[in-house]
Parts: structure tokens; sequence; C-alpha cells
């Protein structure tokens, strides 16, 4: 199949990134609203509860969760930042949320960034629908 449907990666500058482990799912769906089709994909550093007291050696610094879907009209995205290790500091001001940068292109025309905020002990659950014309 030549044709491409949607792509979503998820990145983030924080230099603790490598604690959180990204899981994304998405039902796809044709103009009548019909699911067509269901996609997932994980970004999995370690098992939750690890307690990790450093990024393991195998896991880039910037690495990027991403997922592919098959050609649709829209889709409703599910994404997951699951803290594996949870911060070794309690002070407010070393545990603020930091930022992950969610970018979505359907058939190699991007279609939006968007930038969230992910607190530090609970991770983020976020649902997006996404239409590929807009």
């Amino acid at each position: 199949m030549d044709e491409k449907g949607f792509t979503i990666e998820v990145t983030s500058r924080y230099e603790g990134w490598w604690r959180y482990n990204a899981a994304l799912m998405c039902g796809c769906f044709d103009a009548a609203g019909r699911r067509i089709g269901f996609a997932s994909s994980a970004s999995t550093v370690a098992d939750v509860g690890s307690n990790l007291t450093e990024r393991p050696a195998d896991i880039a610094a910037d690495r990027t969760a991403a997922l592919q879907t098959m050609p649709c009209d829209h889709l409703v995205l599910y994404l997951y930042i699951i803290p594996h290790t949870l911060p070794a500091d309690n002070e407010i001001d070393a545990t603020r949320p930091f930022g992950i940068e969610v970018k979505i292109s359907y058939a190699g025309r991007r279609l939006r960034t968007e930038k969230r905020e992910i607190n530090q002990w609970s991770g983020a659950s976020v649902e997006m629908r996404v239409d590929s014309k807009k």
C-alpha cells in the first residue's frame, strides 16, 4: 500500500524523559464514523516500579515514541505517559511538570504540533481526536 496514514511522534527535551514509558493507541475511522482499524505502539524503558538510578545505556536521551496508522478519515488517539521510576527528590522546585511535544502528520503533511505539560509523579493520559483533512 503506497498511501500513508497518520504519523504521531512524541518527544521531550526533559533530561528525565528516560524515567517514563510512553504508549500510543488509536482507533482509525472512516468518514461515516465507523472504526476501520486500530494501531498501537509503545516506547518502554523499564517495568513500572523499577526505580532505576540512571538512564539505561541502550536508551537514547532524545528518544521518540512513534505510531503509524493506516489511511483513514480521522482517529481518536490515546497517549499515556507512565512513570516507571519516580523522582528522587521530594522538593517542589525539583519536581515541576516537564514538557513533551506531540507532532501529528497525515500522508506526510503536518497537521499539528502540541506541547503538553506532564506531572513527574503521575504521568499523563491524553485523548485527542484528529481529522486527516485539517
